[in-house]
């Protein structure tokens, strides 16, 4: 697989993802609390931070794009029952989060790129495929 290709490959998962919950109101995007989903605002801020963690901070040893990120959206440190009742930032704020993780993943697919970089960006593309579905 080829930098562009993953390229257009975080593009269109991104994209999916802000489909997803692009006619939603404020309080259709945070759901009922159930065990079975997580609040769609935290999906949001999930996926980019999890992209953020693997690829920007794991791969090439960026500090993260919001300061709290790790205490907002890491599913293994956070129980399933607190996503709803933590400080997220607003919807406007996620989305912006969103965008930026995106649009810095695609910059760095332009230049010269590592098997490493490749490999854990679609890694990140199959994780954000897989909360999409």
């Amino acid at each position: 697989m080829n930098a562009s290709a993953i390229s257009e490959w975080v593009r269109d998962a991104r994209e999916r993802t802000l489909d997803l919950v692009a006619d939603l109101d404020d309080s259709q995007i945070m759901g009922p609390q159930l065990d079975t989903i997580n609040p769609l605002l935290w999906e949001m801020g999930h996926v980019a931070w999890f992209t953020e963690k693997w690829v920007l901070r794991g791969a090439l040893g960026r500090g993260s794009i919001i300061q709290n990120a790790d205490a907002l959206w890491d599913s293994i440190a956070i129980a399933h029952d607190a996503r709803w009742h933590l400080p997220l930032p607003t919807r406007k704020q996620t989305v912006r989060y969103v965008e930026d993780v995106r649009d810095e993943v695609m910059n760095v697919l332009q230049g010269d790129v590592s098997d490493d970089l490749l490999y854990r960006t679609q890694y990140c593309v199959f994780h954000e495929d897989m909360h999409t579905e």
